[in-house]
C-alpha cells in the first residue's frame, strides 16, 4: 500500500487517511473514506489542495476484507467470527468455559506481519457466552494479501488456534474428613462454598459424605463414590502438607495416583490432584471454604470440561498464580508490624 500526501486531482479512488473537518471544525469525512469525485468537488470548494490518503496495490487486501479472513482462519470450536468494519474482527464466545489458546501458534501469527494483530485473552480464562475472546485489527488501511493467505496456511494445518471448551454437567461427590466432634462445623464451612462453586460452572454436587480423617475411611469413600461421579472433591480438617499424608495416601490406598501435589497459586498452594481411573481427585486445600477466587477456581472450569491436568499444567500456573488473599486465613501475607522490625 502506498501512503502518503496527493494532490486532490489524484485522490479520488483512494482511502482518506485522517478525518477532515469543515471551516466551523464540524465533521466533514471520516478517515477511512474512499474519496468519490463528489467527495474531491467538495474538498476543492473548501480550498484544499492535498489531502493524505492511502492506495492499495493490486497485491493487497481491503482492512476489512483482511481481518474478516484472520478470524475466520483462527476461529476454533465454539467461537464466533464478526466484522464489523474499521478493519477489525471479533472473536466471541458460542458457549461457557475454559479459553483454548495456541499460544505459540498465535506468536507465530503476530510476527507475519506487523499490521496484522491479534489480541486474545489469557488462555483457561473461564468466559461465558458472548464474551469477547479475541479482537483482529489491521493497522493499515490495506495488508498483503500474501500475509493473509500465510495466516491462513498456518491456522488450517494448526487447527483452531481460539477455541473453547463448552463446560459439561457433571455429578460431583465432595468426601469432608475429621473427628466426629466437628462434624457440624466442617460440614457447614464447606459444603455451602462447594456447591455454590459447582453449581455456577453447570454441574451438580450430588453427594455430600462425612467421613473419619483417616486414610482408610478416606479411600473407601473415593473407591464408593467414583464410579457415580465424574469428579470427587476431598476436604479435611487437615489440609495436605506431604505426599505420605492423608489424603494423596487414602487416594494410593483406593487404587489411584497423585498427578501433582502443591501448587504454585497463592491461596491454594496445598492442593493434590490425582485420579482414579478417568475421574479427577482433588484434594482440596482450606482456601476452598471462601467463595474469593483460589486455585479452586483456576482448576475445576477445566476439569469440568473434560481437560485431563497433568503436572505440568499445574505448575505452568505459577505465572498469574499470585491471587488476591484471603482474610480469613490463619496466616495472612501481611502480618501486622512489630516493634524494632522493618
Amino acid at each position: 500500500m502506498k501512503f502518503g500526501s496527493v494532490m486532490l486531482d489524484e485522490s479520488a479512488g483512494k482511502i482518506l487517511a485522517h478525518k477532515m473537518l469543515m471551516p466551523d471544525g464540524s465533521g466533514l469525512f471520516n478517515k477511512g473514506r474512499l474519496l468519490s469525485t463528489d467527495d474531491v468537488e467538495t474538498l476543492r470548494s473548501l480550498n484544499i489542495e492535498s489531502v493524505i490518503v492511502g492506495a492499495l496495490a493490486a497485491t493487497d487486501l481491503h482492512e476489512n476484507e483482511a481481518a474478516r479472513r484472520v478470524g475466520i482462519a483462527i476461529a476454533g470450536e465454539s467461537v464466533k467470527v464478526t466484522a464489523p468494519g474499521v478493519g477489525r474482527a471479533n472473536l466471541t464466545a458460542l458457549a461457557m468455559g475454559p479459553l483454548r489458546i495456541n499460544v505459540p501458534v498465535l506468536d507465530r501469527l503476530n510476527n507475519i506481519d506487523e499490521g496484522i494483530t491479534i489480541a486474545t485473552l489469557r488462555e483457561h480464562t473461564l468466559v461465558h457466552r458472548g464474551q469477547l475472546l479475541t479482537l483482529v485489527k489491521i493497522i493499515p488501511y490495506g495488508v498483503p494479501i500474501a500475509r493473509v493467505e500465510d495466516i491462513e496456511a498456518i491456522a488450517k494445518e494448526a487447527g483452531g488456534i481460539i477455541r473453547v471448551r463448552e463446560l459439561q454437567s457433571c455429578s460431583v461427590a465432595l468426601v469432608i474428613s475429621g473427628p466426629e466432634s466437628a462434624r457440624e462445623s466442617l460440614m457447614e464451612d464447606f459444603s455451602v462454598p462447594v456447591r455454590t462453586r459447582i453449581e455456577q460452572l453447570g454441574s451438580q454436587l450430588n453427594t455430600i459424605d462425612y467421613v473419619p480423617h483417616t486414610a482408610s475411611a478416606i479411600a473407601h469413600a473415593i473407591y464408593t463414590h467414583q464410579t457415580a461421579h465424574d469428579l470427587i472433591l476431598l476436604a479435611g480438617i487437615s489440609a495436605t502438607i506431604d505426599h505420605e499424608d492423608v489424603i494423596p495416601s487414602a487416594l494410593r490406598e483406593a487404587g489411584g495416583s497423585v498427578a501433582h501435589f502443591g501448587v504454585p497459586v497463592d491461596p491454594g498452594s496445598l492442593l493434590m490432584l490425582g485420579y482414579l481411573g478417568k475421574t479427577p481427585v482433588i484434594g482440596a486445600p482450606g482456601c476452598i471454604k471462601s467463595l474469593k477466587t483460589n486455585v479452586i477456581d483456576m482448576i475445576l472450569p477445566r476439569l469440568l470440561a473434560g481437560e485431563r491436568l497433568t503436572r505440568a499444567d499445574l505448575v505452568a500456573m505459577g505465572h498469574g498464580g499470585l491471587l488476591e488473599d484471603i482474610s480469613e486465613r490463619p496466616m495472612p501475607r501481611h502480618l501486622p508490624r512489630q516493634e524494632g522490625v522493618d
